[in-house]
């Protein structure tokens, strides 16, 4: 199923978003709205704003707020891009010139700490200290993920556990905020809270995983950016981790070679790609966030059956299958 099938059944509150966004990026200043409108408009999928707004529906809860806290979660995760791609000296993103290609590093750094900004004033408004509570928690985290994943960068000697402490900070943790705040616009219980909140979280990890394996499974057309991407800039992703967990010393020295190579060649990511391939380093990922979401699931078995609550497992099999 088509993602914008799925999402249907909250088709009036994501053009409701894509309004507060609109609204929200004019400014004075032209190129605030230029650069935001750029990346912004450049096919990105929504689901953490999406999830926001499923999770209301799930709950029965219509709170005016959840709009503009949407939006709010949707310019804080396109901050986090427009500075990934200055510290990754991206040239793509999501199939078009990067931002900080076009109008150059200093800009979409400060475009984005702009829209972290306006993530937080559109909360004030809504007057809602638990919210921003939740929140400023989230990109603080977001942050040390962020700064983490910069640390182990080019370090073939990364386990699993850090590689699951980078992505539950720098991904699972905006997810999970976004599911957490519905339920508390919608006045839940603590331990609704807490189930919504686990269930965003394990969605967060799972496409990770799944991204961090379509670096090596998927297309540039498909993927719109480079694939081999994560070698190049030298992220150890779980894929890769798997693929020398299993290797022999011999192969591992080899692998070594290419990857800390001063310049790194197209025949060398290939070589690093069909290494992971080959040792299933890739299917090992996504069958990890086929799991987690299993499990996630769970996490809404206790809420009332409903349009809603179909709509977010069948999320859950969409971002496991998905190739893009």
């Amino acid at each position: 199923m088509m993602l914008e099938n799925l999402l249907s059944i909250i088709e009036n509150d994501l053009e409701a978003v894509e309004e507060t966004i609109k609204q929200h990026l004019k400014n004075d200043i032209k190129l605030i709205t230029t650069v935001g409108t750029h990346i912004l408009d450049s096919g990105g999928k929504r689901l953490r704003p999406a999830l926001l707004l499923l999770t209301s529906k799930l709950l029965k809860n219509s709170s005016k707020n959840r709009i503009p806290i949407a939006t709010a979660i949707e310019f804080i995760h396109t901050a986090t891009l427009l500075h990934d791609d200055v510290v990754d000296n991206s040239e793509l993103r999501r199939g078009k010139s990067s931002a900080n290609t076009i109008w150059g590093n200093e800009a979409s750094v400060l475009v984005g700490d702009f829209l972290f900004a306006k993530a937080f004033s559109l909360m004030v408004d809504c007057n809602d200290l638990s919210v921003l509570e939740i929140m400023s928690t989230a990109t603080k985290e977001l942050a040390e993920g962020e700064i983490f994943e910069l640390i182990k960068t080019g370090d073939l000697q990364i386990n699993i556990d850090d590689y699951f402490e980078i992505i539950s900070k720098k991904t699972a943790v905006l997810f999970a905020a976004a599911c957490e705040v519905s339920a508390v616009l919608a006045d839940s219980s603590v331990e609704d809270k807490e189930l919504l909140k686990n269930f965003g979280y394990n969605i967060g990890i799972s496409f990770q995983l799944v991204d961090d394996a379509l670096d090596y499974i998927s297309t540039d057309e498909e993927l719109g950016k480079k694939i081999g991407i994560d070698i190049e800039e030298g992220k150890v992703t779980f894929p890769l981790i798997y693929a020398l967990k299993k290797a022999d010393d011999k192969l591992k020295h080899r692998v070594k070679e290419v990857f800390y190579k001063d310049n790194i060649t197209k025949e060398d990511i290939i070589y690093i790609k069909n290494f992971v391939l080959e040792s299933g380093g890739a299917d090992a990922a996504i069958n990890e966030a086929k799991t987690i979401l299993e499990k996630s699931v769970n996490f809404l078995s206790s809420f009332e059956n409903n349009e809603a609550k179909d709509v977010l497992i069948k999320l859950c099999n969409f971002i496991v299958n998905r190739r893009f």
